[in-house]
């Protein structure tokens, strides 16, 4: 099956409210919203052991990361301790179990998807948007 990116919306970590678009490689073609989660997931871990790596190491801070240090209130100087990312079958199982709980809802090109195994069609303009639902209480 070819892969080609498919851009997935997601929450701006520490900017409550904004959504940005992250090109992702996917199956492109018919497929099922199960293989999207999976190479979703794949990416995520691949991108976050990254990142770690990058983390771990000691650098020294530039005048610019100062400078970026200051305008963002945090410095980061790496030597970080930073827990390892599960593994990725670990994850992609956690992942389809948060959808199969109803915990988080599948926006396919707007339209709701709730079924892992249905196919979906799936080109270089789609958009999936995965939206964590959260229990009230008391209602």
């Amino acid at each position: 099956m070819k892969t080609s990116l498919v851009i997935v919306e997601v929450r701006a970590a520490g900017r409550p409210g904004e959504v940005v678009d992250r090109e992702v490689p996917a199956p492109i073609g018919t497929t099922t919203l199960r293989r999207l989660l999976t190479a979703l997931v794949q990416s995520e871990v691949e991108a976050y052991e990254a990142r770690r790596s990058e983390q771990l190491v000691l650098r020294v801070l530039t005048p610019a990361d100062l400078a970026l240090g200051h305008a963002d209130g945090r410095f980061r100087g790496g030597g970080r301790s930073v827990p390892a990312a599960p593994a990725l079958a670990t994850a992609v199982a956690r992942a389809l179990e948060a959808f199969e709980d109803g915990l988080v809802l599948a926006l396919l090109d707007g339209e709701p998807v709730d079924d892992l195994d249905a196919d979906v069609h799936v080109d270089v303009r789609t958009r999936l948007r995965l939206v964590r639902l959260v229990a009230l209480t008391g209602g």
